[in-house]
């Protein structure tokens, strides 16, 4: 009797561990089906990368007119293209009123010496935005930037939360916007520069929580290459040169996700950003800064590519 119910035990413990173990590769598909029901990725997240993008924009030009050299203030980290119409206009503008004024001072003589020197402080001014190719000298473009970056997050953050946003990535986010907003009251535009650069780099955690036909990952190496040429061109070479590793690293991972993309824009992004990591290993400033251009030129290329073809392949 003692060995009939020992055989009767085991064939009920292995009656009890057959639904457990069903239920374990339940559970194991849940991920699965969880990445299928993923939302949208939000308009607002959109924004919040053109905002940040024009910010970067700006700020680069801001520090690159400080520079003696012509070649660095004529090489933007982020593309011209996110610049709105209107700043081209003012700086036309601003070109076409100091021609007017320089007309009037030819003509009026000695005449109006006086007056001339009432007037100065505003020459000087036009004379200032005249050497920075009429580029605006405020800060106010940067500051409407940063108010829509806010205003869009406050948004985004409610959607993130509801997709499985971690409070560790909600407070860098804050700490980084806090950090940008800081260094934009005080106009200091490296600074300004470095914060906004760091804020985009938060991007691809929340791009991760949503649906998107650009792979996460595209926002990681968009970010290393603005922060690698950034560390370049203020001469920062072994930050600079540990950035350009994860560079390659990422880039990597993107390009195994880039599979779908037409080759040719694929080659010609790896050409470009292994390009800017020799000129990194080469600590030559001037090649940083054309070689992190073309760069950032090529992956917004991929990008565009990207957000054609990735929906055909996911539909299998």
């Amino acid at each position: 009797m003692s060995k009939y119910s020992w055989v009767a035990i085991f064939i009920v413990t292995i009656l009890l561990i057959m639904p457990g173990c069903s239920g374990q590769s339940g559970s194991a598909k849940k991920p699965a089906q969880q990445d299928s029901q993923q939302e949208e990725l939000p308009s607002e997240f959109e924004k919040i990368v053109s905002d940040t993008e024009h910010i970067i924009l700006l700020t680069d030009q801001k520090w690159k007119m400080r520079q003696a050299s012509a070649l660095r203030r004529s090489t933007p980290i982020q593309a011209a293209e996110s610049q709105p119409k209107q700043d081209q206009q003012g700086g036309q503008e601003g070109s076409g009123d100091q021609k007017q004024q320089e007309e009037k001072q030819g003509s009026s003589g000695d005449k109006e010496q006086g007056g001339n020197q009432e007037n100065q402080p505003k020459q000087e001014k036009q004379q200032n935005q005249q050497q920075t190719g009429g580029m605006s000298v405020t800060w106010e473009q940067e500051i409407k930037s940063l108010m829509n970056i806010h205003e869009n997050w406050t948004s985004l953050q409610v959607k993130a939360m509801q997709a499985g946003m971690t409070n560790v990535t909600k407070q860098r986010f804050d700490e980084y916007l806090d950090q940008l907003t800081t260094e934009i009251n005080r106009e200091n535009d490296v600074r300004s520069l470095l914060a906004a650069i760091n804020l985009y780099g938060q991007f691809d955690d929340i791009a991760r929580l949503f649906k998107s036909e650009v792979p996460p990952s595209f926002y990681e190496v968009k970010y290393q290459i603005m922060m690698v040429t950034a560390l370049g061109q203020q001469e920062e070479w072994e930050e600079a040169q540990a950035q350009s590793v994860s560079m390659l690293d990422d880039w990597d991972v993107l390009k195994n996700q880039a599979q779908k993309a037409e080759k040719t824009v694929v080659s010609c992004t790896e050409i470009a950003i292994q390009d800017l990591a020799r000129a990194v290993d080469n600590e030559s400033r001037e090649l940083v800064l054309i070689k992190g251009e073309i760069a950032v030129k090529e992956i917004a290329k991929l990008k565009d590519e990207l957000s054609k073809k990735m929906p055909a392949s996911q539909s299998s």
